[in-house]
């Protein structure tokens, strides 16, 4: 019942005050619009990149598969290969490396007019203009924003430049400290190979005893395990060098590596000289048989100079500005005047209508209001 009068009473006001009302709306609406016009115009060009598939250094497992499957325990660890982490494409772009490389290729301390000369504050300007993004395709994007469309485009590109420079680099680097490990560990297999080929061969010319298969037999399994912990302990050095000791790639290494240690101390040793010679024999073999593929594949790798990113679309000059949005400006300014402008009314007409006894403040105002009212031929 009560607020239908009040309804009503609130539209009175505002009827009352419709000049003030409608007179702010145009005002503000046709200096916005003004305003807008004014702004310079901002072109954004987008380059779209493809990251390439990681490659796995260690190879597949396969030729060890039947193996695995008959050691009970060790079942659960198929496919013991490395999980390779992708560089941070992100960290690249945004490092201070690459946005100085950006900033005095373009001259961006001209083009930008920054007070003082000052590189640090460019930098700070330039990270506001560009936007790098992943999308759910996983293809990532680098957005420039510039008042000159074919600036805009050409800095696009060349942040697609820079990144692929930075990930050939990093890459370069990460493989040469993972072929400097697997050569260390290679000599060391190698050696150690040529060693129990010597004891084999002399203790065969000393005994004249020689295997036979039957005698053999087992021991190639247990040499492929033990080739399997050789392999595993380089992946966790690797990822030890990479990675924070909490990753979860990295515990999980560790935990399959407790497990083939486990695995090989069940394993009985043999009594005869000539069975624990040949075995450690075979088990260099096996080794050396992991290890040389994936030390030529780290030359490889080491060697690389092919840009490891794939541009899905170049960036070219926008043949429309992307902002100011001049509607929206427009839009958001009159709806803010509108608002504003009745919940002002709102406000006046409270204050008028207080009694004349109030503080001396509220007199001045109250005859401020007086004036605007009369100003806009407002009606009792």
């Amino acid at each position: 019942m009560n607020q239908e009068p009040n309804f009503i009473k609130y539209l009175s006001i505002i009827f009352q005050w419709k000049r003030f009302i409608i007179v702010n709306f145009l005002i503000i609406t046709i200096l916005s619009g003004v305003i807008s016009f004014i702004l310079p115009k901002w072109y954004k060009s987008t380059a779209s990149l493809l990251p390439p598939k990681q490659p796995d250094i260690f190879g597949s497992l396969s030729t060890t598969g039947s193996l695995l499957k008959g050691l009970g325990g060790l079942s659960k660890l198929g496919g013991l290969g490395q999980k390779s982490n992708a560089y941070n494409y992100f960290a690249i772009l945004h490092s201070r490396t690459t946005m100085e490389a950006v900033v005095k290729k373009f001259d961006l301390i001209s083009v930008y007019d920054v007070s003082e000369q000052s590189l640090e504050k460019t930098i700070k300007e330039l990270d506001g203009n560009v936007a790098f993004e992943e999308e759910t395709d996983e293809n990532i994007t680098i957005e420039v924003y510039d008042k000159d469309p074919v600036r805009a485009a050409d800095m696009a590109n060349y942040f697609v430049q820079l990144l692929n420079e930075g990930s050939i680099r990093l890459g370069t680097q990460e493989a040469k400290s993972n072929r400097e490990f697997i050569e260390q560990r290679l000599t060391e297999v190698n050696k150690n190979l040529y060693e129990t080929e010597e004891a084999m061969r002399k203790f065969q010319e000393r005994s004249g005893l020689i295997l036979t298969p039957e005698q053999t037999t087992g021991i190639d399994a247990v040499a492929t395990l033990y080739a399997l912990k050789a392999k595993k302990e380089i992946e966790v050095a690797i990822l030890e060098h990479s990675a924070t000791p909490d990753n979860p790639i990295l515990r999980q290494d560790k935990l399959e590596l407790a497990e083939l240690e486990k695995k090989l101390l069940t394993i009985p040793k043999a009594g005869i000289t000539s069975i624990r010679l040949y075995r450690d024999m075979i088990i260099q073999q096996k080794i050396l048989e992991f290890l040389v593929p994936i030390y030529e594949q780290a030359k490889i790798d080491e060697r690389k100079d092919v840009p490891v990113l794939l541009i899905l679309d170049k960036a070219v000059p926008a043949e429309r500005k992307s902002k100011p949005k001049r509607v929206l400006i427009i839009a958001f300014s009159s709806f803010f005047a509108l608002t504003f402008s009745i919940l002002l009314v709102f406000l006046l007409q409270g204050i008028k209508k207080l009694d004349k006894d109030t503080s001396p403040m509220t007199r001045k105002i109250q005859m401020w209001i007086n004036k605007i009212s009369s100003l806009y031929k407002i009606k009792e």
